[in-house]
């Protein structure tokens, strides 16, 4: 039975990263999951590790359903899965055009549920499941509101599957960055341009990956790369009226 690592979001950013970190472990194979062929097969060519390339559109359901197919006519043993397809866009949620909401909901939400459940009975004791999460997901966040609902969400679903999958020896990690120089930035502003302050502070994917990667060997439940962003879900969670006030002053 092939040992794997399945990577949704594998075409670019901190989910190619994760597949670079994931090349060292002595796996058999990586799975990469993203819509755009040519990207996973850049992706796939700089590895070592054996690479099974799954061209699927997470935000639909047979796109889904394709990794869902996959899983269960391969039966790998899945070692680690990391969620971290992702859509997100600025703008007033009342004014979106209904198909990006629909999207984000999809891939943020919908994705992440149906992936992990058809992970989860193939996977053994000591597996992994890393889920990008956000900063998001702990502030009421000015026009990002859908964005971070659905990022709550995820953050809400981890911490009750950790529980469920407890007994069988699957940990569960959480990884909460705030903005990270990588291409998301370009996705979120095609709808609304925010003013430069918005991205006050960034992270590199590298540092994100790098420090996930440790807190998952070390059992950490939540992960989040620099102080900046450390801070600042520590006042969401503790004030959060005065985090949301924060966020909506960087837009004026």
């Amino acid at each position: 039975m092939a040992k794997i690592a399945l990577v949704t979001g594998a075409s670019s950013g901190i989910g190619a990263e994760f597949c670079r970190a994931l090349d060292s472990r002595g796996l058999d194979e990586i799975w990469l999951v993203a819509r755009r062929k040519d990207s996973l097969e850049k992706v796939a060519s700089g590895l070592d590790t054996r690479c099974r390339i799954l061209v699927s559109d997470l935000s639909t359901q047979d796109g889904r359903d394709t990794v869902a197919t996959a899983l269960s006519k391969e039966s790998p043993e899945v070692i680690f899965l990391i969620n971290c397809a992702g859509l997100g866009r600025f703008g007033d949620s009342f004014s979106m055009d209904p198909a990006e909401t629909r999207s984000m909901i999809e891939v943020n939400m919908t994705s992440v549920v149906e992936v992990t459940s058809a992970c989860i009975p193939l996977m053994p004791r000591g597996a992994r499941i890393i889920t990008l999460c956000s900063e998001a997901a702990y502030v009421a966040a000015y026009r990002l509101s859908v964005y971070a609902a659905s990022k709550a969400f995820v953050r809400s679903y981890l911490d009750s599957l950790r529980m469920e999958v407890e007994d069988k020896g699957i940990s569960v990690l959480e990884v909460s960055p705030g903005w990270v120089d990588t291409p998301f930035i370009q996705g979120v502003e095609t709808t609304c341009r925010a003013p430069k302050k918005v991205f006050g502070h960034t992270v590199s994917k590298e540092d994100v990956v790098a420090k996930a990667m440790r807190d998952s060997d070390n059992g950490r439940r939540r992960s989040v790369c620099g102080f900046a962003t450390r801070a600042s879900i520590a006042l969401a969670t503790h004030f959060p009226r005065i985090a949301a006030g924060y966020w909506r002053r960087l837009w004026r």
